[in-house]
């Protein structure tokens, strides 16, 4: 029976995923952007500010977008063995039931994008929002804390998981509760740096030794052993 060596299929996954994470990073920041740049349409009382409730189902809808191509490159960290087995693989897999719950968030928002700001209803999604966020905080820092310790990436790239658990807690909860009648100026000024993490994971997992254990396999040329 012949036994061939995998030939470099999973660092391929990976390198994907890379590009999807950092393309969802970029849509993150241009949502941003525009959010801050663009003259409001409609006054702060209404839940679609600073869009009409048009524009405002387009921006949300392009969050999801953005969360579900940053779910791809949680996809790809687990893939890579970056984050090891254990701690890593649950955190890995808490902050994509956070990104998902984050995503369903942002589908309750289309459904409010006509409403009134605050509601009882505005008031329970951004419980939702809040409790998304510290799942996806918490999942990344403990899949941070195992990659750093298993060493398979080097550089800066060991980082980029635990930076993107640790902005949100040192910079999306503390802009979002604690920035009084700034709040959506500085909220979204923290979301673009959080996506700026993300960017950063992007391109760690585009790194042509992002494939974690597959670096060690045998290339494709080499003959295939034979028992």
């Amino acid at each position: 029976m012949n036994i061939t060596s995998a030939t470099g299929t999973r660092p391929g996954f990976v390198r994907i995923s890379g590009r999807l994470c950092l393309a969802g990073a970029v849509i993150g920041v241009l949502v941003a952007l525009v959010g801050l740049l663009i003259s409001p349409a409609v006054a702060v009382d209404r839940y679609s500010y600073p869009h009409t409730p048009g524009a405002f189902v387009v921006s949300e809808s392009l969050l999801i977008v953005n969360h579900l191509l940053l779910l791809a490159g949680v996809l790809g960290l687990i893939r890579s063995g970056a984050a090891g087995g254990g701690l890593g693989r649950a955190g890995s897999w808490t902050a994509m039931v956070g990104l998902v719950a984050l995503s369903l968030c942002e589908a309750g928002a289309i459904a409010l994008a006509d409403s009134a700001y605050p509601t009882s209803q505005s008031d329970t999604l951004d419980a939702g929002y809040g409790i998304s966020s510290i799942v996806i905080g918490i999942g990344f820092v403990l899949a941070g804390i195992a990659t750093v310790k298993t060493r398979q990436w080097t550089g800066w790239a060991t980082y980029t998981p635990l930076a993107c658990g640790l902005a949100v807690f040192l910079l999306v909860l503390p802009g979002v509760f604690l920035s009084g009648d700034d709040t959506f100026t500085v909220g979204r000024l923290t979301l673009m740096a959080w996506m700026l993490a993300f960017a950063a994971l992007g391109l760690a997992l585009g790194r042509p030794d992002s494939g974690g254990n597959d670096r060690r396999s045998p290339a494709p040329s080499e003959p295939a052993r034979s028992e």
